[in-house]
């Protein structure tokens, strides 16, 4: 499914439970994501601070080229429409692709995701700034 945007009484509902505290809880959403994408291999940098990197990577799908201006946007994501449809999820998803990459990149102020999907050759580097802009 695309990357959509939400209804505002859906994007109220997901972000009231998304609570982003610590390292421990960025790297937990990245991971779900990672595994969301049906990644086989992941592999996850911390640096010893735990600020100044948290990185992540792995071989799921990538995000398709239409959806990656919508990555770190809030109230944006590929998982569901409407907040009857996480009934339907019934545990095959981990994460809401987009609300967790959105608070990180309020966090942090910048989130860098580098992505490819097949038949793409190599891959693309993104830049978000703390409003989920794309800034490149």
């Amino acid at each position: 499914m695309p990357i959509a945007a939400l209804s505002d009484i859906t994007t109220s509902a997901i972000t009231s439970s998304l609570v982003l505290t610590d390292a421990i809880s960025v790297v937990k959403e990245l991971l779900d994501n990672a595994l969301d994408s049906s990644a086989t291999n992941i592999t996850i940098e911390i640096s010893a601070n735990t600020i100044d990197t948290i990185q992540v990577r792995d071989n799921g799908t990538g995000v398709g080229v239409e959806d990656r201006q919508l990555l770190c946007k809030r109230g944006y994501t590929s998982k569901i429409r409407t907040i009857e449809d996480l009934a339907q999820l019934g545990g095959s998803s981990l994460g809401f692709r987009g609300e967790a990459l959105a608070s990180i990149a309020e966090l942090s102020k910048s989130v860098a995701v580098t992505t490819r999907v097949d038949g793409e050759t190599v891959a693309t580097l993104l830049s978000f700034d703390s409003k989920g802009k794309l800034a490149r």
